[in-house]
């Protein structure tokens, strides 16, 4: 490989790392070259600055998470819906575990949930967001034939942040106030725990009634985040 190469590969893992940190403003430039030993110059140079190199980032994340996914379209339609809940959720809880690559990504998205920056609102205009498709096909399993738009949407939003919260804040879940021992059976009774109330959730259909707000475009095609965020 390369030196410009290594060098281009440095910046992408230590810049994963700290914005799944600290997320994409509380990054810094000069933290992610500082930790791969690298020329403060260097993002400019391989990636024409930090915006750059953070749509990278998402672009590699996201096709390692659709690689790592428990669900492809077969899969949600061959299990019961409710196991589609159980596998959509896991495979967001799991790689916490492992510290691994696919739990910073994972990160990554948790910190946009909580303030969308504008980078990745350019980044989702254009590129396509497999948790989304994901959670909108099992969404429908759940929704009568002829549901609104509106009511699709606001449901698949909610099931694709049922994990956020954690995944955010895993490392503070440990720390007092909370103090949680967190290993494989704290993890493993968090799916099954959010998991349960998911399922729950679209069964009761709560906010997902007649009396939902529908919108004035109707219909039942697809969408992506930007279309309402």
């Amino acid at each position: 490989m390369k030196i410009t190469e290594i060098t281009r590969q440095a910046l992408l893992d230590h810049a994963t790392d700290v914005f799944a940190e600290s997320g994409f403003d509380g990054a810094s430039v000069r933290e992610i070259t500082s930790r791969a030993t690298i020329n403060l110059a260097a993002i400019n140079y391989h990636f024409g600055g930090k915006e750059a190199l953070y749509r990278e980032v998402l672009r590699l994340a996201v096709n390692a998470l659709s690689d790592a996914s428990l669900l492809d379209e077969v899969t949600i339609d061959r299990v019961t819906r409710e196991e589609a809940v159980r596998l959509f959720i896991r495979q967001q809880v799991m790689p916490l575990l492992k510290h691994g690559q696919i739990s910073r990504y994972w990160r990554i998205f948790a910190w946009e949930t909580l303030s969308p920056t504008p980078v990745y609102r350019d980044f989702i205009a254009s590129e396509k967001l497999p948790i989304l498709d994901q959670a909108e096909k099992i969404v429908r399993r759940f929704l009568p034939d002829g549901a609104a738009r509106a009511e699709i949407i606001v449901a698949t939003i909610w099931l694709s942040n049922q994990a956020t919260p954690y995944i955010r804040h895993y490392d503070t879940l440990s720390k007092p106030p909370l103090s949680l021992k967190i290993d494989k059976s704290f993890i493993e009774q968090l799916a099954a725990d959010l998991s349960r109330m998911a399922i729950a959730g679209l069964n009761a259909r709560g906010l997902l009634g007649p009396d939902s707000i529908e919108c004035q475009a109707g219909g039942n095609e697809s969408f992506r985040l930007s279309n309402v965020s």
